[in-house]
């Protein structure tokens, strides 16, 4: 093999091993950029998440305060008929008690 041929073919490797450390920055440089760019996507969403979070909480805090609302307003009729009905009673359970005293 001539020393031409020689040089030629370290000429080769040494431009393929030039290429193969090109191609690894390369590809380095690309890992780091989609990791960067993931990250970015994550905390985006993150962002979104704890968003719509927020959203789903108030909406259901309001709904439970309007419930709540409601539970009073009920509990409040209720009471209130609770106490006429028991006024209404009374009169006539006084009528009764007086009537078994004199009786006696």
């Amino acid at each position: 093999m001539s020393m031409e041929s020689i040089n030629t073919i370290r000429g080769v490797e040494e431009s393929m091993d030039q290429a193969r450390l090109e191609a690894k920055a390369s590809a380095q440089k690309l890992l780091a950029e989609a990791e960067k760019e993931g990250r970015a996507l994550v905390e985006q969403s993150r962002a979104k998440a704890a968003e719509k979070t927020a959203e789903v909480m108030e909406a259901a805090g309001k709904r439970a305060d309007k419930r709540r609302l409601d539970i009073l307003a009920e509990t409040n009729r209720d009471c209130r008929r609770l106490v006429n009905d028991a006024q209404e009673r009374m009169a006539e359970a006084a009528g009764i008690i007086i009537g078994r005293v004199v009786e006696r």
